[in-house]
Order: C-alpha cells, then structure tokens, then sequence
C-alpha cells in the first residue's frame, strides 16, 4: 500500500499558519496585560476619589461627634477666625450662627490618631489602605491629614482670600484641615508610581443640626 505524504505546498502552509499563531499570540496577552493594567489604574483613581469624598463628609474633629459647635483651636497661627471663649462667637459670626457655647477644644491629630472609631477626619490620618492581589500589592491609598495657616488672609473691600497651598502642618492648630490622598500603583516589575493627588480643605464650622419639633 502507498503512503500519501505531505505535499510542499501543504508543509509551507503549515508553516505560515504556525508563524500566524506566534506571532498573534503575544501580541494578545500584551493586549489583555495592558488592559489589565488600565483596569487596576482607573480602580486605583476611583477609590482615591471615593477615599476623599467619605472622609470630607466626617465630623471635622473628634470633639464634633459630640458638639455642634464651631470648636476653639487655641493657637496664635489663626487667631483671626479663633471663636471668642466670652462672647461666644467668632468672627464674621451672627446671632443664631453655629456658635461655640459648649467651649470644646479641637483635638490634636495625633491623639485620634487612627482612631478605632473612625468618626472623624483626623481619624485618618495616615490610615494607608493597601490593595493586593494573588498576594501581591497592586496599588495603595496614602492618607495624611493636618492643619493649613489661616492667618495670613488677604482683604479686598469684603471679599477675604487665603492662600490654601501652605504645607501640612500637625503641630498646631487652626481651623483649615487639608486632607490629601495619594494614589500609588505598583507595577509588575517592582516600580512603583504616584498616579495622582487629590485634597480638600475642610474648615471648622461645626455641624449642620436639623430643628426638631413634635407633632401633637
């Protein structure tokens, strides 16, 4: 019996099919890694932002989950805008404005320090969220809250303007805090990335409290 073999034709198309699939084979999985990547980075983006907006919408310190009150931050970097401990009020205030009358302090960042709560904004500070994956680290959220000067205000007729890119300062007290969350990606090859910042500057004016009547 007569074996058939392989014509030339035949062998050469086996061979252009095999280059085919070579040569489009990486370029797929360069395809779905580079996708892959967007897709962390673009998740990366999104919780930072969420991060911030959860953070902006605490009480501004640790004393406010107890008062609605504007707080007194008892430091000569802002002694503009500091509520008056006699009159109860500060400036630029009004009779029936948030006021200060329960006369609490704001407390230092440190203290609440990653506070077990988490009830406030200087419970965050530096409370890093670390994001892995297969048991690696793809991307993490760096948190740091702290204190922006307000004393050195700039007046034009009625308007008042503060230079809000004075750095982060912890050690004293006043009634600007600048939250600041840094997005870091880690990359497959050990590099790692700051992808963006977002702030906020949240100022200390007590809390909204609703007026609540019964209804006979």
């Amino acid at each position: 019996m007569k074996r058939k073999g392989m014509t030339l034709v035949e062998l050469i198309f086996t061979i252009v099919i095999i280059a085919m699939v070579f040569t489009v084979i990486p370029k797929i999985i360069y395809t779905v890694n580079k996708s892959d990547s967007f897709t962390i980075r673009q998740d990366a983006l999104l919780n930072g932002v969420s991060m911030l907006h959860m953070i902006s919408n605490m009480p501004w310190d640790k004393n406010n989950t107890d008062s609605n009150d504007i707080l007194h931050v008892s430091s000569s970097a802002n002694v503009d805008f500091d509520c008056n401990s006699t009159t109860h009020y500060r400036k630029g205030g009004f009779v029936g404005s948030r006021t200060c009358e329960d006369n609490f302090s704001a407390s230092a960042i440190n203290i609440v320090l990653n506070d077990a709560d988490g009830d406030n904004i200087g419970a965050f500070n530096n409370a890093d969220v670390n994001i892995t994956a297969y048991g690696a680290q793809i991307y993490e959220l760096n948190i740091t809250v702290g204190y922006i000067s307000d004393k050195n205000i700039t007046y034009n007729g009625s308007a008042a303007s503060i230079d809000l890119n004075k750095s982060i300062n912890s050690n004293y007290f006043t009634n600007l805090k600048r939250i600041e969350t840094k997005v870091l990606y880690h990359g497959k090859r050990g590099k790692t990335k700051t992808l963006a910042r977002f702030n906020y500057t949240s100022a200390n004016i007590g809390l909204t409290a609703i007026n609540k009547r019964e209804w006979n």
